[in-house]
């Protein structure tokens, strides 16, 4: 069974509203909804949640997105007035206590020829990421299937949405919280990591004193307490930030999708003291310079290493929040890693960068933990 019955949807938009994000827990919460409007199954969800926040005492603010309309807005909006700061967007990160974003980009590569128009809004971006840090708003991407987004990916629609749906039903099983306790003590009170391929991969960084996250599903209420607010559905990652000056080495990514610019075929990506110094693609060399073009800060050095662990999830193309969580993959970020990474890169971007380790392992503090994607007991 691919599709989430009526049922199923309004179970899990409890169990997001009220165990997730613990909505209504400490008081009545500010919530902004945020949904893409070209898919009527991610509305239907989108409201269902609405209903359950309003079940909590919360106040939302339901607002429809698209990315065709994103680019429209680049495309006629004068440069001045993409300098500047939205009030609305203002408002909306100093006042909400929840912000909710349900969906995926409709169209996936709606950034092609506005690098210059994006890049003038990165100072302002950076501001937002700054404040919601500051008052550690909790945060959640729920991912949903929309179909533009299957097509732009060469995915099937049915494989679309099979997947993302497999995936948030995995996201909230025993055997994804076991994977994540395996690699989080695996992880936690070491100091490096290296990662090796046959394709020539050879990476190394620090981790030293930095705190082992767990992507289940659900911000506790320990989560809470240490700023460990965002939320992504479906979920199944360990994630941590490297120390920022540490990665040496190099390490290729045979897919990469940079949302909103396009996809690459191994990108190989050369670190020396945590920056990117080289970078060569097979396909696309060009696509990531324009990603670079456009954002600002320390937008190219590493700011994440995470390891998967969503049985359910399977490769999509380019759905980044499916694709980091798939079984026997780890990703490399490059970018911001503030607020709930509690690292110190500040950048206006933050890029994953999937590798398939199904011919490769990952050692921590010189012991094997993955073995060809698979768990490896010391």
């Amino acid at each position: 069974m691919s599709e989430l019955s009526k049922n199923e949807m309004r179970k899990i938009a409890k169990t997001f509203v009220r165990d997730s994000m613990r909505i209504g827990e400490r008081g009545h919460d500010a919530v902004r909804i945020l949904y893409n409007q070209t898919d009527l199954s991610c509305e239907k969800f989108a409201l269902m949640v609405e209903e359950e926040c309003w079940k909590a005492g919360a106040h939302t603010l339901f607002l429809e997105y698209s990315s065709r309309r994103q680019r429209l807005k680049y495309v006629l909006s004068p440069e001045d007035s993409l300098r500047e700061m939205s009030p609305f967007s203002e408002a909306i990160a100093r006042r909400a206590d929840v912000l909710i974003f349900i969906g995926e980009e409709d169209e996936p590569n709606w950034a092609r020829g506005l690098v210059n128009k994006i890049k003038l809004t990165a100072p302002v971006r950076e501001k937002l990421h700054e404040i919601t840090d500051r008052r550690k708003t909790r945060w959640a991407y729920f991912g949903w299937p929309i179909p533009n987004t299957a097509r732009a990916y060469g995915c099937s629609v049915n494989r679309f949405r099979e997947i993302f749906f497999r995936s948030i039903r995995k996201t909230f099983s025993k055997e994804l919280s076991r994977l994540c306790e395996f690699y989080h003590d695996a992880l936690v009170k070491k100091q490096s990591v290296r990662i090796t391929s046959d394709d020539g991969t050879d990476l190394e960084f620090q981790i030293k004193g930095r705190p082992v996250l767990v992507d289940d599903g659900k911000i506790s209420r320990e989560d809470m307490a240490r700023g460990d607010v965002g939320v992504n559905i479906p979920a199944g990652e360990v994630f941590i930030a490297p120390l920022e000056t540490s990665a040496n080495g190099v390490i290729l990514f045979e897919k990469v999708a940079i949302p909103g610019f396009g996809k690459l075929d191994g990108l190989k990506l050369e670190f020396r003291k945590g920056k990117v110094v080289k970078y060569h693609a097979e396909r696309g060399t060009e696509i990531f310079t324009r990603f670079l073009q456009a954002n600002s800060g320390e937008k190219d050095r590493i700011g994440e290493f995470g390891i998967g662990t969503n049985p359910g999830a399977a490769y999509t193309g380019g759905s980044i929040i499916i694709d980091e969580k798939i079984f026997g993959t780890v990703h490399i970020a490059i970018g911001n890693n503030l607020g709930a990474y509690h690292g110190k890169n500040k950048a206006s971007s933050h890029l994953d960068l999937i590798k398939d380790m199904r011919r490769g392992d990952v050692f921590v503090d010189g012991e094997i933990i993955m073995h060809k994607g698979k768990p490896k007991r010391w």
